[in-house]
């Protein structure tokens, strides 16, 4: 038996806790049987005083009171020890070895028995050594060993001088000696795996309840984790809303809604300035902004060092912090010139290139960090911006394009128009030329007065003013200009053109005839375009009569509709196929032979453009009928500009 080394039984986390709580509850059972043992001691030497030789008696009182004041040492040792449960295994052989010594000290009560001089003696001395003996179950079982080398050398001497007396009485308290210390045995190892069944499943229960509350700690903070997720959802959700709600109001100009964004942002963010700027190598100009009393103004220029944007544009990400005074940013110039504590930006990308940045700042710190919903919010809205800032560039080219297409298409209708042109100017011209060989002639030959001289100038001069109007008319509409949009009536619209419609009309042996609304309400437009317009739907109802063998007749009429002032333009011509009525507004479609087939999509543009459309249907007899509506000018302030002004 190795009584100095106890071990656990088993390996393992919960087999080396076990065994620590076993050692535990050895010491905090320990100091009350050695303190029984320190009393019991002397008594049973007070009895056998006068019996037992008194050196004896001393010596073996001596012996077992340091054995016991050594088990007290390492009890006292044990309480005040600051090492870990590693260590358990070196004091329970330390208590063990004690413990030995002790049970050794109290074998040696042999002694008394062999010096006591009557059986009573010997009696009471094997009743105190089982009382001790019993007492070590209760306080040693926790560990085994250590009960176990204390009760073998306690018991095993006085029983073993028990048996080997002649005396049937003493030989019977031996064998009684062997079955109690059998039981004592017994019972301790009852005791001690009860014990360790106790501790297992106090252990279990103690892991079960910390994998209970860390578990509850998981769950809480999952529902934490989770609750903080739903609310970043719905502010996200919220945030797209605000956004959508700016950017998708119909017919709104981008340039507003920018502005609509910036209120937005400021709002959304708890900043005070929301700014849209352009950046140039080291220029900063203000596009659009936000700020609370005025103090920033589209048009400002700052010099980019001096913004957070430069490290807003190197960081190619949002960039934001709550409180520059409290952090690096304490150091920048911008906070050094403007004392701004809040910032949130992003970059600005228009196609391919860097545009500048959307940027909220703030004078006063901000209370809360900016959340990630804050940062990919403003992502959002900059690509928002550079996208539509890049439509606003396409959509200018585009009109630039249109523009000088519709110009090109015009000065492609004087040129068709050339000969009618010409034979207009040439009549007034050749009038002109009659009447002043005729006065001349009147002059030469015979006297001439001034009531008929003045009436020769006046034809003269009538008919120049009419080649100036055609002049001029031709000028005016063969120049090039940028769209203007007026408040003017159709029937003005109509009278500027009337020269052009009666000409090209007469040419072909047409017969025009107008039938315009009373009381039509102004519109708003672009005169050029919209006579444009007409000349090419009159022009086209000219050419689809030319098949006609009898008379030709275009009918142009205005009338007002729910849609505004509807014009129509209806020939009695051959007519056309729906299907292909459908594709007449199509580029580059056409019926003519020599034609482009963009009169009728230049058309269309330029009625789309002012808030109209244009379409056509077949009559119920014979030819065609194009209609387009004009806004009346009551209805609407201005026509959707597609060029972005920003």
């Amino acid at each position: 038996m190795n009584a100095a080394a106890p071990q656990p039984s088993a390996t393992g986390p919960l087999a080396r806790r076990i065994f620590a709580e076993q050692i535990r509850l050895l010491y905090a059972q320990a100091p009350l049987g050695t303190v029984a043992s320190l009393l019991i001691a002397p008594m049973l030497a007070l009895i056998h005083w006068d019996i037992v030789p008194r050196a004896v008696l001393l010596g073996w009182l001596a012996l077992l009171e340091a054995t016991l004041l050594v088990r007290l040492a390492l009890i006292v040792a044990f309480q005040r020890r600051r090492d870990s449960d590693a260590d358990a295994g070196r004091w329970a052989r330390r208590y063990t070895w004690a413990c030995a010594a002790s049970g050794v000290c109290w074998g040696g009560c042999v002694v008394l028995l062999i010096l006591a001089p009557s059986l009573v003696y010997q009696s009471f001395t094997a009743l105190v050594l089982g009382g001790v003996l019993m007492g070590g179950v209760l306080t040693m079982t926790p560990v085994p060993v250590t009960y176990v080398v204390y009760a073998l050398p306690l018991m095993l001497p006085p029983v073993l001088w028990l048996l080997l007396q002649d005396d049937p009485l003493r030989a019977a308290m031996g064998a009684a000696g062997i079955l109690y210390l059998l039981l004592a045995l017994g019972a301790a190892q009852h005791y001690h795996q009860t014990l360790a069944r106790s501790l297992r499943l106090a252990l279990e229960n103690a892991g079960l309840a910390q994998s209970f509350a860390a578990a509850k700690e998981q769950a809480e903070a999952g529902n934490q984790q989770l609750a903080e997720q739903q609310a970043a959802l719905r502010s996200s959700v919220e945030a797209m809303r605000e956004l959508y709600e700016v950017i998708s109001i119909p017919r709104r100009h981008p340039g507003d809604q920018i502005q609509a964004m910036l209120a937005m942002g400021c709002q959304r963010f708890g900043l005070t300035i929301g700014i849209l700027a352009r950046v140039e190598a080291e220029r900063y100009e203000i596009v659009r902004a936000i700020t609370p009393a005025g103090e920033i103004s589209q048009g400002d220029i700052f010099a980019l060092g001096d913004t957070y944007c430069r490290d807003t544009l190197r960081a190619r990400e949002p960039l934001g912090f709550e409180r520059a005074s409290a952090s690096r940013w304490r150091r920048h110039p911008c906070y050094l010139k403007l004392k701004l504590e809040a910032y949130l930006g992003a970059p600005v990308q228009v196609g391919d290139h860097v545009y500048g940045t959307l940027n909220f700042s703030s004078f006063r710190p901000r209370s809360t960090p900016f959340a990630t919903v804050d940062r990919e919010l403003i992502q959002l809205m900059a690509r928002w911006v550079g996208s539509a800032l890049e439509q606003g560039q396409i959509t200018a080219a585009a009109q630039r394009q249109q523009t000088l297409l519709a110009h090109a298409s015009r000065l492609n209708t004087l040129g068709e128009m050339a000969s009618g042109l010409a034979h207009e100017i040439n009549q007034p011209i050749t009038a002109i030329s009659l009447y002043a060989e005729a006065g001349l002639t009147r002059l030469r030959t015979d006297p001439v007065e001034p009531a008929e001289l003045r009436e020769t100038l006046e034809k003269i001069a009538a008919q120049s003013a009419r080649t100036h109007t055609i002049i001029q008319q031709v000028r005016h509409f063969a120049r090039q200009s940028k769209p203007q949009y007026l408040t003017v009536r159709i029937s003005a619209l109509l009278d500027d053109i009337a020269d052009f419609l009666d000409m090209e009309t007469r040419r072909h042996h047409v017969h025009l005839r107008q039938d315009i609304g009373p009381d039509l309400p102004p519109v708003l437009a672009d005169p050029l375009q919209v006579q444009q317009v007409i000349l090419n739907l009159v022009r086209n109802a000219v050419d689809a009569t030319s098949a006609v063998d009898g008379p030709r007749a275009i009918l142009l009429s205005a009338r007002f509709g729910p849609e505004g002032v509807e014009l129509a333009i209806q020939d009695n011509g051959p007519g056309l196929d729906p299907d292909l009525l459908r594709q007449l507004p199509h580029p580059f479609f056409t019926t003519k032979p020599d034609g482009l087939g963009l009169g009728l999509s230049i058309s269309q543009s330029i009625v789309e453009a002012h808030g109209g459309r244009l379409w056509a249907t077949p009559n119920r007899g014979s030819g065609v009928t194009f209609h387009f509506t004009l806004p009346a000018a009551a209805r609407i302030h201005r026509p959707e500009r597609a060029e972005l002004s920003l």
